[in-house]
Protein backbone atom coordinates (compact mmCIF):
# COMPACT_ATOMS: atom_id res chain seq x y z
CA UNK A 1 0.00 0.00 0.00
CA UNK A 2 1.37 3.41 -0.95
CA UNK A 3 1.71 6.15 1.61
CA UNK A 4 1.84 9.91 1.19
CA UNK A 5 5.58 9.81 1.99
CA UNK A 6 6.07 7.31 -0.84
CA UNK A 7 4.50 9.79 -3.25
CA UNK A 8 6.68 12.60 -1.90
CA UNK A 9 9.73 10.48 -2.74
CA UNK A 10 8.31 9.68 -6.19
CA UNK A 11 7.75 13.38 -6.94
CA UNK A 12 11.33 14.16 -5.88
CA UNK A 13 12.63 11.37 -8.13
CA UNK A 14 11.13 13.12 -11.15
CA UNK A 15 13.92 15.66 -10.90
CA UNK A 16 16.97 14.87 -12.97
CA UNK A 17 19.31 15.85 -10.13
CA UNK A 18 17.69 13.76 -7.38
CA UNK A 19 20.49 12.10 -5.35
CA UNK A 20 19.60 8.45 -6.00
CA UNK A 21 22.96 7.03 -4.97
CA UNK A 22 22.14 7.41 -1.26
CA UNK A 23 18.93 6.92 0.73
CA UNK A 24 20.22 9.42 3.27
CA UNK A 25 20.98 12.11 0.66
CA UNK A 26 17.61 11.62 -1.03
CA UNK A 27 15.77 11.76 2.28
CA UNK A 28 17.51 14.82 3.70
CA UNK A 29 15.80 17.51 1.55
CA UNK A 30 12.49 15.70 2.06
CA UNK A 31 12.82 15.47 5.83
CA UNK A 32 12.75 11.67 5.68
CA UNK A 33 15.07 9.16 7.31
CA UNK A 34 17.14 6.59 5.46
CA UNK A 35 14.71 3.84 6.50
CA UNK A 36 11.69 5.86 5.34
CA UNK A 37 13.30 6.34 1.92
CA UNK A 38 14.18 2.63 1.72
CA UNK A 39 10.58 1.74 2.58
CA UNK A 40 9.30 4.20 -0.04
CA UNK A 41 11.61 2.61 -2.63
CA UNK A 42 10.17 -0.83 -1.83
CA UNK A 43 6.57 0.41 -1.94
CA UNK A 44 7.10 2.30 -5.20
CA UNK A 45 8.82 -0.70 -6.80
CA UNK A 46 6.06 -3.08 -5.62
CA UNK A 47 3.45 -0.68 -7.03
CA UNK A 48 5.35 -0.61 -10.34
CA UNK A 49 5.95 3.12 -10.09
CA UNK A 50 9.73 2.61 -10.22
CA UNK A 51 11.55 0.45 -12.72
CA UNK A 52 12.90 -2.61 -10.87
CA UNK A 53 16.47 -2.22 -9.65
CA UNK A 54 16.54 1.50 -10.44
CA UNK A 55 15.34 4.81 -9.04
CA UNK A 56 13.74 5.64 -12.40
CA UNK A 57 10.01 6.50 -12.10
CA UNK A 58 7.50 5.00 -14.50
CA UNK A 59 6.14 8.43 -15.39
CA UNK A 60 2.88 7.42 -17.07
CA UNK A 61 1.95 5.17 -14.15
CA UNK A 62 2.78 7.94 -11.67
CA UNK A 63 0.51 10.35 -13.56
CA UNK A 64 -2.34 7.84 -13.30
CA UNK A 65 -1.85 7.39 -9.57
CA UNK A 66 -1.63 11.13 -8.86
CA UNK A 67 -4.53 12.17 -11.08
CA UNK A 68 -6.90 9.24 -10.66
CA UNK A 69 -5.94 7.58 -7.37
CA UNK A 70 -4.74 10.25 -4.94
CA UNK A 71 -8.07 12.15 -4.87
CA UNK A 72 -9.63 8.96 -3.48
CA UNK A 73 -6.98 7.45 -1.21
CA UNK A 74 -5.33 10.71 -0.04
CA UNK A 75 -8.07 13.34 -0.40
CA UNK A 76 -7.75 16.85 0.99
CA UNK A 77 -11.17 17.64 2.46
CA UNK A 78 -12.21 21.14 3.37
CA UNK A 79 -10.73 22.13 6.76
CA UNK A 80 -12.89 25.14 7.43
CA UNK A 81 -13.77 28.60 6.23
CA UNK A 82 -11.41 30.55 8.49
CA UNK A 83 -8.41 32.11 6.78
CA UNK A 84 -5.06 31.02 8.23
CA UNK A 85 -1.40 31.84 7.69
CA UNK A 86 0.71 29.27 5.95
CA UNK A 87 2.60 28.24 2.84
CA UNK A 88 0.78 28.79 -0.45
CA UNK A 89 -0.39 25.74 -2.35
CA UNK A 90 -2.86 25.11 -5.15
CA UNK A 91 -3.58 28.21 -7.26
CA UNK A 92 -1.57 30.34 -4.86
CA UNK A 93 1.62 28.44 -5.75
CA UNK A 94 1.08 27.84 -9.47
CA UNK A 95 -0.18 30.22 -12.12
CA UNK A 96 -3.70 28.94 -12.55
CA UNK A 97 -6.91 30.96 -12.49
CA UNK A 98 -8.81 30.30 -9.27
CA UNK A 99 -12.48 30.33 -8.42
CA UNK A 100 -11.82 30.78 -4.69
CA UNK A 101 -11.60 34.30 -3.27
CA UNK A 102 -8.62 33.25 -1.16
CA UNK A 103 -5.91 30.75 -2.07
CA UNK A 104 -5.21 27.45 -0.36
CA UNK A 105 -2.39 27.24 2.18
CA UNK A 106 -0.73 24.57 4.24
CA UNK A 107 -1.14 25.84 7.81
CA UNK A 108 2.34 26.78 9.00
CA UNK A 109 3.36 29.28 11.64
CA UNK A 110 6.26 30.58 9.54
CA UNK A 111 4.17 30.91 6.39
CA UNK A 112 3.84 34.19 4.54
CA UNK A 113 0.53 33.57 2.76
CA UNK A 114 -3.06 33.72 3.93
CA UNK A 115 -5.76 31.42 2.68
CA UNK A 116 -8.04 28.50 3.35
CA UNK A 117 -6.30 25.67 5.22
CA UNK A 118 -5.49 22.48 3.36
CA UNK A 119 -3.82 19.45 4.89
CA UNK A 120 -0.55 18.80 3.04
CA UNK A 121 0.04 15.48 1.32
CA UNK A 122 2.21 14.55 4.30
CA UNK A 123 3.74 16.58 7.15
CA UNK A 124 7.18 16.61 5.50
CA UNK A 125 5.80 18.13 2.28
CA UNK A 126 5.71 21.70 3.63
CA UNK A 127 9.38 21.90 4.54
CA UNK A 128 10.44 19.96 1.44
CA UNK A 129 8.45 22.34 -0.78
CA UNK A 130 10.04 25.37 0.84
CA UNK A 131 13.48 23.99 -0.05
CA UNK A 132 12.60 22.98 -3.61
CA UNK A 133 10.48 25.20 -5.92
CA UNK A 134 9.95 22.45 -8.53
CA UNK A 135 8.75 20.00 -5.90
CA UNK A 136 6.51 22.75 -4.50
CA UNK A 137 4.91 23.18 -7.94
CA UNK A 138 4.22 19.45 -8.27
CA UNK A 139 2.78 19.27 -4.75
CA UNK A 140 0.58 22.33 -5.40
CA UNK A 141 -0.82 20.76 -8.58
CA UNK A 142 -1.40 17.50 -6.71
CA UNK A 143 -3.23 19.45 -4.00
CA UNK A 144 -5.58 20.99 -6.56
CA UNK A 145 -6.40 17.52 -7.90
CA UNK A 146 -7.10 16.10 -4.43
CA UNK A 147 -8.78 19.15 -2.86
CA UNK A 148 -12.50 19.28 -2.20
CA UNK A 149 -12.25 23.07 -2.45
CA UNK A 150 -11.08 23.01 -6.07
CA UNK A 151 -13.65 23.42 -8.78
CA UNK A 152 -14.02 20.76 -11.46
CA UNK A 153 -12.31 23.09 -13.94
CA UNK A 154 -9.40 23.73 -11.55
CA UNK A 155 -8.96 20.00 -10.96
CA UNK A 156 -9.04 19.31 -14.68
CA UNK A 157 -6.50 22.01 -15.58
CA UNK A 158 -4.28 20.97 -12.65
CA UNK A 159 -4.41 17.33 -13.80
CA UNK A 160 -3.38 18.38 -17.32
CA UNK A 161 -0.49 20.49 -16.00
CA UNK A 162 0.61 17.75 -13.64
CA UNK A 163 0.62 15.25 -16.50
CA UNK A 164 2.56 17.68 -18.69
CA UNK A 165 5.12 18.39 -15.93
CA UNK A 166 5.71 14.68 -15.35
CA UNK A 167 5.74 13.47 -18.96
CA UNK A 168 7.41 16.50 -20.57
CA UNK A 169 11.01 15.48 -19.69
CA UNK A 170 10.44 12.19 -21.51
CA UNK A 171 9.37 14.01 -24.68
CA UNK A 172 12.56 16.12 -24.57
CA UNK A 173 14.76 13.10 -25.39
Amino acid sequence: MLSAQDLLVALKLLQHDAPTHSHTLLGKPLGLSQSQVQQAYEHLTDARLLRPGTWSPVRAALVNVLVKGVPYFLPAPQQGDQLVCGVATGCGAVSLPCVETAPLVWPYAGGESEGFPLTPLCPEAVTAAQRDPELHRLLALTDLVRSHRSSLKERSVAAQRLEQAILEPVAAY
